[in-house]
């Protein structure tokens, strides 16, 4: 008796995750499962493609992310995600959480109903991330346990505060409870946590974490028994520096994820496919770089049946020209080949900026006799150092930006409650000014420049447009609108992309900076992540854990 299924696809190297082989075999596919692998007269298929000298592997998971990183909403990020052979994602939605609460978390679920994408979401566990800045909501436990009704709903997301795990805080070890009484999992963010801290952790059931930047980190949180979401987005790239951990009898335990990666970036350099061609490049065999781009990351999410070519599992897969290079030529997920649509992007309304801001707010009186804390940017990462150095001063006692040293400040942007002002060092400024309603994690506005008259008129212009990236030179204005929240565009990627690009062309003008100024600028204001950031509420030492002041 022959058994009807939907698509036969033979001929084809088909990747075996569980014994990391390539073998010439069938596949046979039924609605939005693999039924079968090998030869077979038992089935007829309604299409048979031959995959003649092409590679057969699982879709691409991307184990940690922020979609509101890329600036696209879901539906987008999804079209733009899937062309790169990326099939399943674990995102936060901490971003759009921070301004705009449940509404905000409602509205990601929404959105991502428009896209073939599997979304699956991990309720954000720190909003805000700290009390050291305002935020545009606080979600406690009793928020975020209605969402796990939601089968889009995986788990608790980067449990950030670890303070609050170490101090038992009542309200944080509810959400991890009210997590896994849902059956659902806990991630981690554990960075600069040592071996006793990750024991906290792990007391706790948190077993990811997406945060170690060298050998010694990942072998760490292997031997505490975690599983590692090796990083490699726009600003922080640490695959290069982690890869060497990996090996035959730990391989198990890692897996990719881009964490923050902007559309651009995605389009230009891919996303989880550039990860594994990395991997590739620094020689991992190619079937382990898959497999830890599969399997590894639907295990490390407690995830059944995904991330294999296997009879039974989710038949999400990718047809390849060249494994080595992860040349994509069609993906399919949940059983059906992905075709390109622009699909409805949705609205959230009622989010407007609310701030009061003038040239006469960014002056820093300082002492030239003394040195000023400032915060120093290291390339192509997410932490800061702590410098201390002396800064030039004009005639009237008040610090004056050159290329070496700008001006950096965050301004309250839901309540008009305020704004700190500090020095930043590693811009590159050599006129002018930008800002942007993505500052990390609370998306205040974050602005820095050379002078008080283009960072005034970039904080008034992102009011206007209700949030945004912007480019001032010399009173020239370079706007990119992001109407969804201050976060999202509402347009499709290849026009937000486009407008990147003329951004882009606008800040090169005033830096020569070999790395992106925007995403880099967001984490300044991000007061979990060493050594020194900048809030509305001030100055703030990681490390000390407190506010300061610019000079002792």
């Amino acid at each position: 008796m022959s058994i009807p299924v939907d698509y036969c696809l033979h001929s084809g190297h088909v990747l075996n995750v569980f014994t990391q082989e390539f073998e010439e075999k069938t596949v046979w596919i039924k609605e939005d499962r693999v039924v079968f692998v090998g030869p077979s007269e038992q089935y007829v298929a309604k299409d048979k493609i031959d995959c003649s000298g092409r590679y057969l592997v699982p879709g691409l998971i991307d184990a940690h992310l922020h979609i509101e990183s890329s600036l696209l909403t879901p539906s987008e990020f999804g079209r733009l995600s899937l062309k790169q052979g990326v099939t399943r994602i674990f995102a936060d939605p901490h971003e759009i959480a921070s301004v705009a609460g449940v509404s905000g978390i409602q509205y990601m679920l929404d959105s991502a109903k428009k896209t073939p994408l599997h979304i699956h979401y991990m309720l954000p566990s720190s909003v805000p991330a700290t009390n050291f800045e305002h935020a545009g909501a606080t979600l406690d436990a009793e928020a975020l346990k209605p969402f796990y009704q939601h089968q889009e709903v995986a788990g608790l997301a980067e449990v950030m505060d670890y303070p609050a795990v170490a101090n038992h805080d009542e309200d944080m070890l509810q959400k991890i409870s009210d997590a896994q009484k849902a059956w659902k999992h806990v991630d981690g963010h554990g960075a600069g946590l040592g071996p006793a801290e990750l024991a906290v952790y792990r007391a706790y059931g948190i077993d990811t974490d997406h945060e170690a930047t060298s050998v010694k980190e990942a072998l760490d949180r292997i031997s505490a028994g975690m599983n590692i979401f090796i990083r490699e987005g726009t600003v922080e790239r640490d695959e290069s520096a982690l890869l060497p951990a990996v090996n035959a009898a730990n391989q198990n335990h890692f897996s990719f994820a881009t964490d923050d990666k902007s559309a651009k970036d995605i389009q230009e350099e891919g996303s989880i496919n550039f990860n594994v061609a990395l991997a590739i490049q620094e020689g991992l065999q190619p079937e382990l770089a898959y497999t830890m781009a599969s399997l590894n990351a639907a295990k490390a999410h407690h995830l059944q049946n995904v991330g294999a070519i296997a009879p039974g599992f989710v038949a999400d897969l990718l047809i390849l020209d060249n494994p080595e290079q992860v040349s994509v030529v069609k993906t399919m997920v949940s059983g059906q080949f992905f075709e390109d649509k622009k699909e409805e992007v949705l609205w959230l309304p009622g989010q407007q900026i609310n701030l009061s801001f003038s040239e006469g707010d960014l002056s820093l009186p300082l002492d030239a006799s003394k040195p000023a804390h400032v915060i120093e940017i290291e390339p192509h990462h997410i932490t800061t150092k702590h410098s201390i150095e002396q800064v030039p001063v004009d005639e009237n006692g008040q610090f004056a930006p050159n290329e070496e040293f700008a001006k950096v400040a965050v301004v309250e942007r839901y309540h008009d409650l305020g704004h700190g002002v500090g020095i930043i060092k590693g811009l590159h400024l050599k006129q002018g000014a930008i800002a942007s309603t993505i500052a990390h994690d609370s998306h205040n506005v974050i602005v820095a420049g050379q002078n008080d008259q283009d960072m005034a008129l970039a904080v008034q212009t992102l009011k206007e447009v209700g949030g945004g990236q912007v480019v001032v030179d010399n009173g020239l204005v370079t706007i990119l609108p992001l109407a969804i929240g201050g976060l999202m565009s509402d347009k499709s990627y290849e026009e937000l992309i486009s407008e990147q690009n003329l951004l882009n062309t606008a800040f090169s003008k005033i830096s020569d900076l070999a790395f992106d100024p925007f995403l880099t600028l967001s984490f300044m204001a991000l007061p979990v992540i060493p050594s020194l950031k900048i809030t509305d509420q001030g100055l703030f030492d990681v490390e000390k854990f407190e506010f300061i002041h610019i000079q002792d």
